[in-house]
This record gives structure tokens, C-alpha cells and sequence, in this order.
């Protein structure tokens, strides 16, 4: 049993899906936001198994950790105090601010002026587009985690093309997390609080710490991010008229998959090697 949970495949794919879309069934009844808690103890459960359980010394990837399960957290506790609070929005921004500089102000200090401005401009803009892309699509539940199916699993696979197979391995498995809370919606049809601006958090902040983290502890071009960026806008032009979940959630997935194994396959072959796998 312990080897196979050290396998790679099992940590950040099967596990994480199939706890996702158990306790996305088993939750739905009893909270708007079932989805969001299945997400964070899948992923929770494979951060544990990739990571370990020691959190020292306090690395880049560790605070990453630390602070994908915060959002995916808040996300799920805390939606309808903040839209009451009228908070969503400066909270997501603050957080999403706090969070790049804890986890790269040691890096980018080292480094000259102008690099720090455009890691800064560039990591800022990537999470403003994210976060303007997923206000377009969270009314509609098919679009929304068809888009952040298709971006997590864009920034894991980019990631482990980069050769950074830890950074891969935590997208990978919140991509399956994600992936298994999606089915559960296909199955059911029950979207719960997913209108609220906050639970697109861990949507945005996710993609955005892995992919400037790829950038700057790995080989993944800056510009791989860019079609990545694009992908909630791409899967909120595709037209859903289907009855069927199912027709509408693979309709919505497409453009992200393809633009995610698109940008992936990119990587790969510019970096002249072999994955981190």
C-alpha cells in the first residue's frame, strides 16, 4: 500500500479525484460550497503525500502549499460573509498580493531593478486577467470549472515540461481535485454558492503561484503563461446549448484542454528535455 501511494500517478490523479468526487456527492446536502471543501482535502491529502508532513524549512514550494489550501479554505468558509462585507474583491486582490510577496520577495530581491518591475508587472497581470476571465464565466458552473480544469492542468503539465516535477505534481493534483468536484456536478447538477467573486480564489491564486514559481525556480518561458491566461476567456465564447451536464461540461472543457496540452507539448519541445517525471 505504501508504494503505491508513492507513485506519482496515484498522488496527483486517482487520489485526488476520487476524494474530490466522494465528498462532493457526500457534501452537496449540507453545504453551498461541497465542492470547494472536497477540493481542499484532496488536495490537502496529495500535498501531504508529495510534499510530506514537515513544513521546515519554510521553501517557495512549501508556502505555496500553505497557501493554496488557505484559499481553497476561505474560499469555502467565508463567501457570504465577505459579499455581505462587500469585501470580495479587495480581499481576493490583497490576498492574491500577499501571497506573491511572501513567496518571491527573497528571490526577486536578489535581483536588478528592471527585473523585478516586469516579474511584478507580469505576475500582476497574469492575475488580473485570471481574475477579469473568471468574473465572465462564475455564473455559469460548467464554464467556470471547465476553465479551471483546463488552467490547472495547463500550469501542472507546463510545470513538469519545465522540469520542475514537484511544482507539476501540485497543479496535476489540484487539476484531478478539481477534475472529481466537476463530475459530481455533471452527476447531481449541484453548482452550490459559486456565483460569489471569492470562490474563484483558489481558480486564480493556484495557477498564478505555480506558474511565476515554474518561471522562476524552473525553465518555463514567461510567455508560456500568456495562452494559459486566456484560457477562462476562451471557454466562456464556446456556446452551451445542450440540455444534457454532460454535453455542457465537455464543451466548456475543450478549449482549456487544448490549450493546455497545446502549451504543454510547447514547453517541452523548447526545452530540449525530457519532463520532470
Amino acid at each position: 500500500m505504501d508504494n503505491l501511494l508513492d507513485r506519482p500517478e496515484v498522488q496527483s490523479a486517482l487520489l485526488p479525484f476520487v476524494i474530490a468526487l466522494v465528498l462532493a456527492l457526500g457534501l452537496r446536502k449540507l453545504t453551498a460550497t461541497a465542492w470547494l471543501w472536497a477540493m481542499f482535502a484532496a488536495f490537502t491529502l496529495s500535498a501531504l503525500l508529495i510534499n510530506g508532513l514537515t513544513l521546515t524549512p519554510l521553501t517557495g514550494t512549501r508556502k505555496i502549499i500553505l497557501l493554496i489550501g488557505g484559499a481553497l479554505f476561505v474560499a469555502a468558509l467565508l463567501p457570504g460573509v465577505l459579499a455581505r462585507l462587500r469585501l470580495q474583491r479587495p480581499f481576493t486582490d490583497l490576498f492574491c498580493l500577499l501571497a506573491l510577496g511572501w513567496v518571491f520577495s527573497a528571490v526577486v530581491a536578489r535581483m536588478q531593478t528592471l527585473q523585478i518591475a516586469m516579474i511584478a508587472a507580469g505576475a500582476v497581470a497574469f492575475a488580473f486577467t485570471l481574475q477579469l476571465s473568471f468574473e465572465r464565466v462564475i455564473v455559469n458552473p460548467a464554464r467556470l470549472h471547465g476553465a479551471g480544469l483546463g488552467l490547472l492542468l495547463g500550469v501542472g503539465l507546463a510545470a513538469t515540461a519545465a522540469a520542475s516535477a514537484l511544482l507539476g505534481q501540485l497543479g496535476l493534483a489540484l487539476a484531478a481535485a478539481c477534475g472529481g468536484a466537476y463530475l459530481a456536478w455533471v452527476i447531481t447538477g449541484a453548482s452550490g454558492n459559486a456565483k460569489q467573486l471569492v470562490v474563484t480564489l483558489p481558480y486564480v491564486l493556484a495557477p498564478l503561484l505555480l506558474g511565476v514559481a515554474s518561471v522562476l525556480f524552473a525553465r518555463l518561458p514567461w510567455y508560456a503563461l500568456i495562452p494559459l491566461a486566456f484560457i477562462p476567456l476562451a471557454a466562456s465564447l464556446v456556446p452551451l446549448k445542450f440540455e444534457s451536464r454532460f454535453a455542457r461540461a465537455l464543451v466548456a472543457s475543450l478549449p482549456g484542454l487544448v490549450i493546455a496540452l497545446a502549451t504543454a507539448f510547447w514547453v517541452w519541445k523548447s526545452s530540449g528535455s525530457a519532463s520532470g517525471y
